[in-house]
């Protein structure tokens, strides 16, 4: 017959106490293991989100476009509205300046917006510019391109290469990018 009575030599009892504080011992490892593990995955969790959330899309699409060194020399980019669409919708203008002529830079770029999963748009629905142009539309997203030759300041000096616009939006802000192209040729 067993009882749970505390042993009677204290070598007994010494034993009995370093049993429980080993179990509690145990018990207290597996928790902060525990609680480390979960850490980690919420920690992961929020930077992945993070990520998710901070990154703008029109940034994204327009960073998606690889294209060799000679066909982006210099880069600059202009935004302005709400990635949200709050009031007015994220729009992007990246400008490239390319070593190649015109020929070569739109070849180039056509075919990185193709493999970056662009497909051709209606004639329709593209805002229009001036040069070799083309417009695409992938999930939510809008991008025009158009690629013009630069232009010399002196006529003596040997002036060669060309210039990439792309507009990148949200296709909800079609017709804002619209009104302001219509602006832009009635004043001009």
């Amino acid at each position: 017959m067993t009882t749970d009575r505390p042993p009677r030599r204290a070598s007994d009892r010494v034993v009995h106490a370093l049993e429980g504080t080993g179990a509690r011992i145990e018990r207290l490892r597996m928790g902060v293991v525990a609680v480390v593990a979960s850490a980690v995955l919420l920690v992961a969790a929020v930077l992945f989100l993070g990520r998710a959330v901070t990154v703008d899309p029109t940034r994204r699409a327009a960073d998606e476009l690889s294209v060799p060194g000679w066909a982006a020399v210099s880069v600059a980019d202009e935004t302005y509205g709400s990635r949200w669409c709050l009031g007015e919708c994220r729009v992007r203008m990246r400008t490239w300046a390319s070593e190649g002529t015109v020929e070569d830079t739109s070849q180039v770029y056509w075919e990185a917006v193709l493999a970056a999963g662009w497909t051709p748009a209606d004639a329709g629905t593209c805002v229009g510019g001036v040069g070799e142009e083309g417009c695409y539309v992938r999930d939510e997203l809008y991008l025009e391109l158009w690629v013009v030759p630069v232009e010399c300041g002196d006529r003596y000096e040997l002036c060669v290469g060309s210039e990439v616009t792309a507009v990148v939006a949200s296709q909800a802000a079609l017709p804002r990018l619209a009104e302001d192209r219509r602006e832009v040729v009635e004043a001009g």
